[in-house]
C-alpha cells in the first residue's frame, strides 16, 4: 500500500526540491543548449557538428535502463542524486578546451567539448531513472487518491526551472558581449559545475518515493511490450515521439538561425535565449492555473499547435527579408519566434508528463519512465543530429542561408500538422474538449476562478473556504462545479451553505452538481435543503421534479416554500392541486407566500378562486395577504399597472384611492359610466358598512372574462372577504383588463 506522508512533510520536501530545480536549471544553462552551441561555434564547429553535440545530450535517455539495474540494488534518491554529481565531473574536462584552442588545436579542443559533454549525457541518463519516481512521489504525496495539485506542482517546478534559466541566461547575455573569447564561455561551464553541485546537496535529502521499485520479476523489455498492447499509451509514445524530433531538430538551430540568417552576436542569441525562458515561464503560470481543470490532454494538443505557429513565419519568410532588413524589427521577429517555440514546446512537454503519469499505472512509472524518455531521446536525438546534416546538404547543393532555413522549417511544420491530427485520437482521460480548453484560457473570469481554486487547494482554515468560495460565486464557471461539490460535505455549516450559493450563481449546471443537489435536497433537511430546492429550480431540472413534489410534504417550512416555488420555476402543472392544499391549509406565513408566489409562476387562472379564498376573515399577517393579491393580479395580467397604484395605496390608503379614480378619468370616457364607477368606489371604501353590490353589478355588467367576473363578483358580496387589497384589485380589474 502507498505510505502517505504528512502534509508538513510533504511541504518541506517539495520546497527543498524547487530549490534544487532552481539551482539545476541555473547551472544547465551554463553547460548546455544555446551556451555550448555557442562555444562550440567559437572553436570553429560547423553546422554537423552543432547537431551532433545537441543530439549528443539526448543519449542521456538511452542509459536509463542502466539506471533501472541500480535502482533494483539501491535507494531511487541516492541513484538520482550521485548520479547527477557525476554528470558535473564528466564535464571538468571542458574546462581545458580554450587551452587547445589557444595552442591551435580545435578540433581536438571540439573533441573535450563533445566528450565532455557525452560524459555528462552519460551520468545524466544513468540517473535520470529516478527524476520521474521523484516527481510523482512529490506530486501525490505518496497516497493512493491523486491529489488535486499534481499537475499544478509538476507546473510549478516547470516555472522555477524557466526563471533560474533566465536568471542565469540574464547573466550571460550581460557577460559575454559581441564576441567572447573561448575563456569566457570555459569560466561559464565552471559556474554551471559549481551551482549544480550545491543544487545536488539538496537532491540528496530528498524522501524515498515509495511504491515505485519495479517489480523484479518483471523486465524493462516485457513491462514495455505489455504496455506497448495497450493503443492508448502506444499511440501516445508515437505521437511524443515525434514532437520531440520536431522540437529537436526546430529548437536546437534556432541559434544558429539567428547568427547565420540574422547575424546576431552572442551576448543578442543569450537574449533571446533568456526570452524563450521567459515564454516557459509564461506558459507555466498559465498551465498551473488550468492543467489539474482542465485535463493535460487537450493542453498537449494546444501547446503543440502553438510550437507549430512559432516554426510557420521561419517556413513563410520572403528569401529576400526586406520586410526585416531593420535591425529592430528582425530582433523583435526573433524574439517572438524564441519566446513562442519556448512557450509552445515546453507547455507540450510539461502537459505530455502530466498525461504519462496520468495514463500509467503507479507500478509502472519507473519502467515506462524509460520507455517514456527514450522516446523523447530518440525523437530529440534524431531531430538534432539530422537537422544539422540536413541543413549542411542544403548548403552543398547552394542553397541560401534564408532558403535553407525556409525549407527546413517547412518540413518541420508538416511534420507537427501530421502529429497534430493524430492527436485527436489521444485517451481523453476526463478532461476538457480543446474548444472548451481554449475558451478558457482566453477568459478572464474562467482564468480568475481557476486562480480561486488553486488557492481553496492551500487554504487553512474554514473562514479561508467560505471567502474563497463566495469570491467563486462572484465569478461563475460551470468548470468549477467539480471542485465546489466537494465542499458541500464540509463538516462547516457556513463552508457548504456558501458552496450552494457559488452553485446558485452558475450559468448551467453540469450531472454531477444536479445529482449532488438532489442529494443535498434529500438529506439536509431543517439545514441547506431549502437551498438545493431553490437552485434545482432556478435552473429548471425536470429530473428533480419527484424529489421536490415530496418535499413540499416535509415538515420543514423553508423547504416546503422553496420546493413549492422550484417545481413552479420548472412549470410542473402538475404540482398546482398540491400547491393549493398547502395555501388553504398552512398556518405558516412563509408557506402560504411561497405556495401564493408559485401559483403565480404557474399563471394558474383556476387557482383563483382558492387564492381568494384564502383572504376569508382576513386571517393571514397583512403581508401573506398582499402577497395574495398581487399574485391574483399577475395571474389576471394586470400587474404593470396595478402594482404602482396598490403601493401607493399601501402606504396610505387615501392616497391610493385618488391615484385610482384619477387614473379611472384618463380611461373611462364616458362620463356616465366613470359616475357609476366613482359611486361604486366610494361605497366599496366605507369605513362602516362597505358595500360592494355597486362594483359587483358594474364587473359582471362590463362581461370581460365570465369566469373571473364571477370570481371577483362574489368576492366583493361575500362579507367574510374584507380584506381591503382584494377590494382595491377589484376596483383596478375593470380599468386595466378591458376599457369601459
Amino acid at each position: 500500500m502507498p505510505n502517505a506522508i504528512s502534509p508538513g512533510k510533504l511541504q518541506k520536501a517539495r520546497n527543498k526540491f524547487y530549490y534544487f530545480n532552481f539551482l539545476n536549471s541555473f547551472s544547465f544553462v551554463f553547460v548546455s543548449g544555446s551556451f555550448l552551441t555557442l562555444f562550440a561555434i567559437r572553436l570553429g564547429a560547423s553546422k554537423a557538428i552543432v547537431g551532433l553535440l545537441n543530439a549528443v545530450a539526448y543519449l542521456t535517455f538511452f542509459l536509463m535502463p542502466a539506471g533501472k539495474k541500480l535502482v533494483q540494488k539501491y535507494p531511487i534518491v541516492k541513484v538520482f542524486g550521485w548520479g547527477w554529481v557525476s554528470r558535473y565531473i564528466a564535464l571538468l574536462p571542458v574546462l581545458f578546451a580554450p587551452l587547445l584552442s589557444a595552442k591551435g588545436h580545435n578540433g581536438a579542443a571540439l573533441g573535450l567539448l563533445v566528450a565532455g559533454t557525452t560524459g555528462f549525457a552519460i551520468s545524466r541518463g544513468v540517473a535520470l531513472i529516478g527524476n520521474n519516481p521523484v516527481v510523482g512521489f512529490l506530486a501525490s504525496g505518496g497516497g493512493e487518491k491523486p491529489r488535486s495539485d499534481r499537475g499544478q506542482f509538476i507546473v510549478n517546478t516547470s516555472i522555477i526551472n524557466s526563471l533560474a534559466s533566465m536568471v542565469s541566461g540574464l547573466l550571460i547575455a550581460i557577460f559575454l558581449g559581441e564576441q567572447a573569447s573561448p575563456w569566457s564561455y570555459a569560466l561559464g561551464v565552471g559556474i554551471g559545475i559549481i551551482t549544480g553541485l550545491a543544487g545536488c546537496i539538496l537532491l540528496l535529502q530528498t524522501p524515498e518515493p515509495t511504491n515505485y521499485k519495479p517489480e523484479t520479476k518483471n523486465t524493462l523489455l516485457s513491462t514495455t511490450l505489455e504496455s506497448i498492447k495497450d493503443p492508448a499509451f502506444k499511440r501516445f509514445i508515437l505521437i511524443f515521439m515525434v514532437l520531440s524530433f520536431a522540437s529537436g531538430m526546430g529548437r536546437s538551430f534556432l541559434p544558429v538561425y539567428a547568427k547565420d540568417a540574422f547575424h546576431q552576436a552572442d551576448d543578442a542569441v543569450m537574449v533571446y535565449s533568456l526570452l524563450a525562458s521567459l515564454g516557459a515561464v509564461a506558459m507555466g503560470l498559465l498551465s498551473r492555473l488550468v492543467v489539474d481543470r482542465l485535463g493535460s490532454k487537450p493542453l498537449f494538443i494546444i501547446f503543440s499547435a502553438l510550437g507549430l505557429a512559432s516554426f510557420i513565419p521561419m517556413a513563410i519568410l520572403p528569401s529576400g527579408r526586406s520586410v526585416l532588413a531593420s535591425g529592430t524589427v528582425a530582433a523583435l521577429f526573433l524574439s517572438f519566434i524564441h519566446f513562442l517555440s519556448a512557450f509552445g514546446f515546453s507547455g507540450e512537454e510539461n502537459a505530455g508528463q502530466t498525461y504519462y503519469f496520468s495514463l500509467v499505472p503507479r507500478n509502472k512509472t519507473l519502467d515506462l519512465s524509460v520507455v517514456y524518455y527514450i522516446a523523447y531521446g530518440m525523437g530529440g536525438a534524431l531531430g538534432s543530429g539530422f537537422g544539422g546534416v540536413l541543413l549542411d546538404w542544403f548548403d552543398s547543393f547552394g542553397l541560401s542561408q534564408n532558403n535553407s532555413f525556409r525549407l527546413f522549417y517547412a518540413l518541420l511544420s508538416l511534420m507537427l500538422v501530421a502529429a497534430l491530427l493524430a492527436m485527436r485520437k489521444l485517451k481523453r482521460l476526463g478532461s476538457a474538449s480543446v474548444s472548451e480548453s481554449i475558451g478558457v484560457m482566453f477568459s478572464l473570469r474562467d482564468l480568475k476562478a481557476f486562480d480561486l481554486l488553486a488557492r481553496l487547494d492551500r487554504r487553512e482554515t474554514p473562514s479561508d473556504e467560505i471567502r474563497l468560495i463566495h469570491e467563486l460565486g462572484q465569478s461563475p464557471t460551470r468548470l468549477s462545479q467539480k471542485e465546489l461539490i466537494e465542499y458541500l460535505h464540509s463538516p462547516r455549516f457556513e463552508v457548504r451553505m456558501e458552496a450552494l450559493l457559488a452553485l446558485e450563481a452558475m450559468p448551467m449546471l453540469g450531472h454531477d452538481a444536479t445529482q449532488a443537489l438532489i442529494r443535498e435536497l434529500e438529506a439536509n433537511t431543517y439545514t441547506t435543503a431549502y437551498v438545493a430546492a431553490r437552485i434545482l429550480g432556478r435552473h429548471r431540472i425536470q429530473e428533480a421534479i419527484p424529489v421536490l413534489t415530496k418535499a413540499v410534504k416535509a415538515e420543514d417550512y423553508m423547504l416546503q416554500g422553496s420546493a413549492m416555488v422550484a417545481l413552479a420555476k420548472i412549470g410542473d402543472t402538475n404540482s398546482i392541486a398540491l400547491i393549493e392544499t398547502f395555501l388553504q391549509t398552512s398556518k405558516n406565513p412563509r408557506v402560504q407566500i411561497s405556495a401564493a408566489y408559485a401559483l403565480e409562476l404557474l399563471n394558474a387562472r383556476s387557482s383563483l378562486p382558492v387564492l381568494a379564498s384564502t383572504l376569508r376573515h382576513d386571517d393571514p399577517p397583512a403581508f401573506v395577504s398582499d402577497e395574495i393579491t398581487l399574485a391574483m393580479a399577475s395571474i389576471l395580467g394586470v400587474m404593470k399597472e396595478f402594482y404602482p397604484l396598490y403601493t401607493a395605496f399601501i402606504e396610505d390608503e387615501s392616497d391610493g384611492i385618488a391615484q385610482l379614480k384619477s387614473t379611472a378619468q384618463d380611461i373611462i370616457v364616458d362620463a356616465p359610466t366613470f359616475q357609476r364607477w366613482d359611486m361604486a368606489i366610494d361605497a366599496l371604501f366605507l369605513n362602516t358598512a362597505p358595500d360592494g353590490k355597486q362594483l359587483s353589478a358594474l364587473i359582471l355588467d362590463a362581461g370581460i372574462d365570465s369566469q373571473i367576473d364571477i370570481i371577483l363578483a362574489e368576492a366583493l358580496l361575500d362579507p367574510h372577504l374584507c380584506y381591503r387589497g382584494l377590494r382595491f384589485l377589484a376596483a383596478s380589474y375593470p380599468l386595466f383588463v378591458k376599457r369601459v
